[in-house]
């Protein structure tokens, strides 16, 4: 597929998150915190798929990246410490997406009281979450940056 304006326009939109994570951050405002990263992370994911192919309608990307990855494993070896880094991306996504319900409604806890997003939503679990958005979103800039240059020159 090799659709470029498509990775630029969700790694902008995963920078834009990861900003806003940050400064939420920032406020100790955990729940909007874990909204961000969260969708940081998916949408880094997304990039890096829509390079290849259309992403799926997903807030869990990891099983299409995955396949992207085997699929395409021999190319993306062949970029330093990309691959790697990859797998990382693929495992924060899957990680990450069920924040993206929990840090809106809240879920259902062991005992079966509902615990809200705000209390969900800690100061542990947001600096855990906001570090895997940063990771994501540097490996989806450096998949970019490595990239493209190769790409322009075929």
């Amino acid at each position: 597929m090799r659709n470029l304006s498509e990775v630029e326009v969700r790694l902008r939109d995963a920078e834009s998150s990861l900003r806003s994570a940050e400064n939420n951050f920032m406020l100790r405002d955990w729940k909007v915190t874990v909204q961000n990263a969260q969708l940081c992370i998916e949408l880094s994911a997304k990039a890096v798929i829509a390079y290849f192919e259309e992403p799926w309608w997903t807030h869990d990307p990891s099983e299409q990246l995955l396949s992207v990855i085997e699929a395409r494993k021999e190319e993306l070896e062949a970029l330093r410490d990309v691959l790697q880094r990859l797998y990382a991306l693929a495992e924060d996504a899957e990680m990450a997406a069920p924040w993206h319900a929990w840090s809106t409604y809240g879920r259902r806890a062991e005992d079966g009281s509902w615990v809200p997003a705000v209390e969900l939503c800690s100061e542990g679990t947001a600096k855990d979450i906001l570090g895997r958005a940063r990771r994501s979103y540097e490996t989806a800039r450096e998949f970019f940056e490595t990239i493209c240059p190769r790409d322009k020159s075929t």
